[in-house]
């Protein structure tokens, strides 16, 4: 029982690290996307598995889409789609966009010390 327990705590531990990883590219991947044209939900949600091979956890999009909203970063917009139906999209604001261009001196150094975690990481595969 207490293996059991022990194993599926450490799924669930590595899940969260995931998620903690992931957390803050999300919403600049979001306020990426959204700088080029607004996006409802389910849009974001199938960019975010695309491009970072992670599915979100039921939902959650919507959370941190209520979050970024919160923030002041993104704001949603009704429109119509190609039926005449509303529907919610979002759209970045001007805090969301400097928001996002303030990463970039960030990115750029963390960009710099990925590279060599996975270059480690490479090497110890290839022995």
């Amino acid at each position: 029982m207490d293996k059991f327990f022990i194993h599926k705590f450490y799924i669930v531990l590595v899940v969260k690290k995931t998620e903690k990883i992931l957390g803050g590219i999300i919403t600049l991947l979001i306020l990426k996307t959204l700088l080029e044209e607004p996006k409802h939900g389910y849009e974001l949600e199938k960019i975010i598995r695309e491009k970072l091979d992670y599915k979100l956890p039921e939902g959650s999009i919507y959370v941190i889409l209520k979050n970024l909203e919160r923030r002041g970063l993104i704001k949603p917009q009704v429109m119509k789609n190609e039926r005449g139906h509303d529907i919610k999209k979002y759209i970045i604001t001007e805090e969301g966009k400097k928001f996002f261009l303030s990463h970039e001196k960030p990115l750029i150094a963390v960009r710099k010390v990925l590279d060599e975690i996975i270059a480690d990481i490479q090497k110890l595969k290839i022995r």
